[in-house]
């Protein structure tokens, strides 16, 4: 058994299915959990906008501040820093002479460079990193076809992947963790100290909402359970908003599969949720095969025939909902002021975006990436691709 490994949270931010956390409290007498708020997250893109909006920040330090409560119910406590995670993660792997480093293993292009980098920092140590593929239903291994032969459309993937649906059993959380005798916990980061105004907050909030962490989310579930119970009817993943503590881990999509799978008849329509979660899944095995071609104009397909118009002026009365459609200016309303929309109002606002307005599709998917709070890189742009028709099907 190892002596003490560090734990870093990323989008993983539960103790409940978590199969990384799971191994290392099984393999180290002592784990130190760890969370990093990349500054970089948190800055402004060209376009004038932050990568991680206000309510998205707001909704992360919820999510990060009721896990370091439940870690310390277990008896340890949840590190925090602010700066490069591939630095500080690394420095304290030294510092507290740990043997390995476990964590969840990214695909996006951006997530996967920091986990280079940090291998890297970590073997002048000598020092091993693991990493656990946690953020699908589905390991790469129960698949009925290599990665390089992901069908071009989700209904060719559904069709194939149904017919041996291994989907991930449950892990338990730990009983204890165990901290070293002294350790640096560090304060959890404010709205300003990550740079963030809470004025850009706006004064309307979502009616009913849950502040981030997982317990918000098991609490969420169990509420959808019941109303299906009751009504015998499901709603879209993202319409019930469970998405939302998906995004950032605090409840596992195998977690939220076989609760409602577990409790559905087999002679009720099956419920929307798990379709929704097998189209997460796709694209999910989308963004690994492409790569960074999903975050381009000319998308997954490679369409470099066509054109878009990159009018600020056009794209800005977009966010600012002074189009002249007032449909999409409520949509862009209600996104503002609350970080959610529903999957079809998704639909309608990127639809004019692109076919009315012509503008640059890639601009609305960092609108989107701003401002959901239940922005996941892979679902988000996916869904931008098919809407500009440079996707998969």
């Amino acid at each position: 058994m190892a002596r003490r490994i560090i734990y870093w949270f990323r989008n993983d931010l539960r103790l409940r299915d978590n199969q990384a956390l799971h191994s290392a409290s099984e393999a180290a007498s002592e784990i130190i959990p760890v969370y990093v708020f990349d500054p970089r997250q948190f800055e402004k893109t060209k376009l004038g906008f932050r990568r991680t909006g206000a309510l998205r920040a707001k909704f992360l330090i919820e999510s990060v501040t009721e896990l370091r409560n439940r870690i310390r119910e277990k008896g340890g406590d949840l590190l925090i820093r602010v700066g490069d995670p591939e630095t500080i993660v690394a420095q304290l792997a030294e510092d507290y002479a740990a043997e390995y480093v476990y964590t969840s293993k990214e695909i996006a292009p951006e997530e996967t460079r920091i986990e280079s980098s940090l291998s890297k920092n970590l073997k002048t140590f000598n020092i091993d990193i693991r990493l656990f593929w946690m953020d699908t239903m589905i390991n790469a291994a129960d698949l009925p076809f290599p990665i390089s032969k992901l069908p071009s459309g989700f209904a060719s993937f559904n069709e194939q992947v149904r017919k041996d649906l291994n989907i991930k059993g449950s892990f338990p959380e730990p009983d204890t963790i165990t901290l070293p005798s002294e350790f640096d916990a560090g304060s959890m980061p404010s709205l300003p100290a990550l740079g963030i105004d809470p004025n850009e907050i706006q004064a309307a909030g979502p009616a009913g909402y849950l502040s981030g962490g997982e317990k918000a989310a098991l609490e969420l579930l169990e509420s959808y359970l019941e109303r299906k119970l009751s009504y015998e009817t499901g709603e879209p993943l993202t319409d019930t908003r469970l998405s939302d503590w998906l995004s950032l881990g605090c409840i596992s999509a195998p977690y939220i599969y076989n609760a409602i799978a577990n409790g559905q008849s087999d002679s009720k329509t099956e419920d929307p949720i798990i379709t929704n979660l097998l189209k997460r899944e796709f694209l999910h095995w989308t963004l690994l095969r492409y790569g960074p071609r999903m975050f381009k104009p000319s998308g997954i397909k490679h369409h470099f025939f066509r054109r878009w118009s990159n009018d600020q002026a056009a794209f800005e009365k977009w966010t600012n909902a002074q189009t002249d459609d007032q449909q999409v200016n409520a949509i862009i309303n209600k996104l503002n002021k609350t970080g959610f929309i529903t999957a079809s109002e998704r639909e309608i606002a990127g639809d004019f975006l692109v076919n009315n307005l012509d503008v640059n599709w890639t601009w609305g998917a960092m609108y989107f990436e701003s401002h959901l709070i239940d922005y996941e890189a892979s679902v988000n742009w996916g869904r931008w691709n098919k809407i500009a028709e440079v996707g998969e099907d």
